[in-house]
């Protein structure tokens, strides 16, 4: 090997690695959501707690916010429904569409959610690095459908952030132990300790 087929190797790596970089960068730079939704149960009724965190370095505006039954086995159904709203829609439309089951509950922009004691407004500008908690939902269904709970988040960017709603005792407590005499703290995971 030459020098010249040397430094044209060397160039045409460096290149394509440059490049792989820059739209990565690009991509890391948007906003970006993450949705984690919790429920339990109480007196018969599935209450759905969901928190929202903007993880990007741009501010999103979530425009919508939906809890449907999610049900096993449709996947090919839902495929086709998208395949025919595309022809019927356009790629745009069909891409911002959702299709959901019942029971199912959405809200979508301009609305209130919520109680005086908790409220939100849609549509609501999460700032970068944030995060809020959506207002409590409570829907009465049966134990099998409680299980099969799903929350989408709908972006003002046309994207929808989607996630299975999980039982609540799937998180562990934190408990923070704070030393009254020097005022340094420590971090602990699980229930606290009786002494």
């Amino acid at each position: 090997m030459n020098w010249t087929n040397a430094l044209a190797v060397f160039g045409a790596v460096t290149g394509a690695s440059g490049l792989g970089w820059q739209m990565w960068s690009h991509r890391l730079t948007g906003g970006r959501v993450e949705v984690w939704p919790t429920r339990l149960k109480q007196e018969g009724r599935w209450w759905v707690r969901t928190s929202v965190s903007n993880v990007g370095r741009l501010d999103v505006t979530i425009v919508g916010y939906s809890i449907w039954r999610d049900i096993t086995g449709h996947r090919l159904k839902r495929a086709l429904w998208r395949l025919r709203a595309i022809e019927r829609l356009g790629w745009r439309k069909a891409r911002r569409t959702q299709m959901l089951f019942n029971p199912s509950v959405h809200f979508g922009a301009p609305v209130q959610i919520g109680s005086d004691a908790e409220c939100i407004e849609l549509p609501f500008v999460l700032k970068a690095g944030s995060m809020v908690s959506l207002p409590l939902m409570g829907l009465e269904v049966p134990d099998r459908i409680g299980r099969q709970l799903r929350v989408s988040v709908h972006l003002g960017a046309g994207g929808i952030v989607q996630a299975d709603v999980l039982d609540d005792d799937v998180l562990e407590p934190l408990r923070i132990d704070l030393d009254d005499y020097t005022g340094s703290w420590s971090l602990h995971i699980g229930p606290p300790t009786t002494d």
